[in-house]
């Protein structure tokens, strides 16, 4: 069976070089790599699959975790917005993805070290589980 992340092949296609990804060829979209995002499993019929329920997140009370929900909540519910609106979750973790990106980049140009980069990164990690502590 292949991997989720290689497109299947016809049956009558056999490749003759090494294993791996074929080469892409103009016009040949069986090669390209399908961005998997928040789009619902399908069956071949267009019905969605049924999907596990996700265990509920506890965060203890009085953790950093959840005080730190609390901040974040307090300082949107102070714009008039919240967390527990999934609208507002999901700009709120597009954000971060952004600010994480800027990370990223700082790391690779070498304005920001390691150490920092850990620090930073762990500290937006506690920020995106915000919702979900709320």
């Amino acid at each position: 069976m292949p991997s989720s992340v290689e497109p299947a092949r016809s049956a009558g296609h056999h490749t003759t070089g090494p294993p791996g990804p074929a080469p892409a060829t103009p016009g040949d979209a069986s090669n390209r790599v399908i961005p998997f995002s928040r789009r619902p499993t399908r069956t071949g019929r267009g019905r969605r699959t049924p999907q596990p329920a996700q265990p509920e997140r506890v965060v203890a009370p009085d953790s950093p975790e959840q005080r730190l929900a609390e901040t974040a909540e307090a300082w949107l519910l102070a714009r008039g917005a919240t967390l527990t609106d999934d609208t507002t979750a999901d700009t709120y973790r597009a954000t971060l993805d952004l600010v994480q990106l800027m990370l990223d980049g700082s790391l690779d140009q070498n304005l920001i070290g390691e150490d920092e980069y850990r620090h930073l990164t762990g500290m937006m990690r506690g920020l995106k589980d915000a919702p979900d502590c709320v």
